[in-house]
């Protein structure tokens, strides 16, 4: 018999978060057969023979080298067993019932594709982790230093469904915590690993597929995860923000494939049209003494390296993994209600 549900960890030399991440798994669920399967994403080893002897049922597979969230997700969402898979970071940690609330809703709601958990960050508040689509007005938001109140109009992006207790159709969840349907996934594939090869905007793109295939994305306050990472990071030195680099080289990526070229140029238009008011509202930033010097070089430098991509053709942003089946069932009619945005 078919397990409910594969579960993807991938071991990122944070042997310690795995294991606590593992052991709220097996203590958290309880009606729902699990397949638990961990890549090991080319580490140090450390603890590794340790974690499997305390958990004996987990499935191993050993990377030679290092690869970036989807492509290591993809080996296990290509080979799992259960009714539905779900991708999890080791730096969560699951309420009780977690799992057998989302196979409960799934298997309740046959439209839904995929979908994902209330989030928590360790403190207890809620983790943004339902998100309405990227389009060239949110982002125009997003890179512009806003002053005083407008700053207000960059939760544009967040859906205040994640807020509500009541289950509610979205646009994209949070990969820290994603459940899917196998039929789904044999309708739309994988990850995208060539679109966002680190770890970016792949539930974006993923959830986005999703849709336009005729699934639907849900949100279930009803599970409810913490997740340790998600936290904001001061800058503390000089050069570009590596990290947000990437997800800019990643949205440029996502806009190509999705929003065709006029969507393309857009993007890169308010990416280079911005950097000089961008520059004036950081150095009247630091001449005010609301952000240090070291803060505001940082900023500017990931600007001025995110505008410098936008001058530059892309290479190859589409999926690899894209493969469709030639027939397949959609249910009818309406499974979960709109969130209220």
């Amino acid at each position: 018999m078919k397990p409910d549900l594969t579960i993807s960890l991938i071991n990122h030399s944070n042997p310690e978060l795995l294991r606590d991440c593992l052991a709220s798994l097996e203590s958290a669920t309880h009606a729902t057969s699990l397949d638990v399967r961990i890549v090991d994403n080319a580490t140090d080893g450390r603890m590794v023979d340790e974690i499997r002897a305390q958990f004996p049922k987990t499935n191993w597979s050993m990377n030679r080298k290092r690869l970036g969230f989807s492509a290591n997700h993809n080996q296990i969402l290509a080979t799992g067993q259960g009714r539905y898979i779900c991708i999890l970071n080791d730096d969560t940690i699951l309420h009780d019932g977690a799992m057998d609330e989302l196979v409960r809703f799934m298997d309740a709601h046959p439209r839904v594709g995929m979908a994902g958990p209330r989030t928590l960050n360790p403190d207890g508040s809620i983790q943004n982790s339902v998100f309405r689509d990227k389009t060239p007005l949110s982002e125009l938001i997003e890179i512009l230093q806003l002053p005083g109140k407008l700053n207000r109009l960059k939760v544009r992006g967040i859906d205040n469904a994640q807020f509500g207790d009541q289950a509610a159709r979205v646009d994209w969840v949070l990969g820290a915590c994603i459940i899917v349907r196998k039929e789904t996934l044999q309708q739309i594939g994988l990850l995208d690993d060539l679109l966002s090869p680190i770890a970016q905007v792949e539930e974006v793109d993923w959830c986005y597929r999703a849709r336009q295939a005729g699934w639907e994305i849900a949100f279930v306050p009803s599970a409810v995860i913490t997740h340790l990472g998600g936290q904001s990071m001061k800058l503390d030195r000089p050069g570009a923000d590596p990290f947000r680099v990437e997800m800019h080289r990643s949205l440029l990526a996502y806009f190509a494939k999705h929003h065709g070229l006029l969507g393309s140029l857009t993007l890169r238009l308010i990416d280079i049209a911005t950097l000089p008011w961008n520059g004036f509202m950081l150095a009247q930033s630091v001449l005010r003494g609301r952000s240090s010097k070291v803060e505001a070089a940082s900023k500017w430098a990931t600007y001025l390296r995110i505008a410098a991509m936008a001058l530059k053709p892309l290479k190859r942003p589409f999926c690899r993994f894209e493969s469709k089946v030639e027939s397949s069932e959609q249910p009818t009619g309406l499974a979960v209600s709109s969130a209220t945005k």
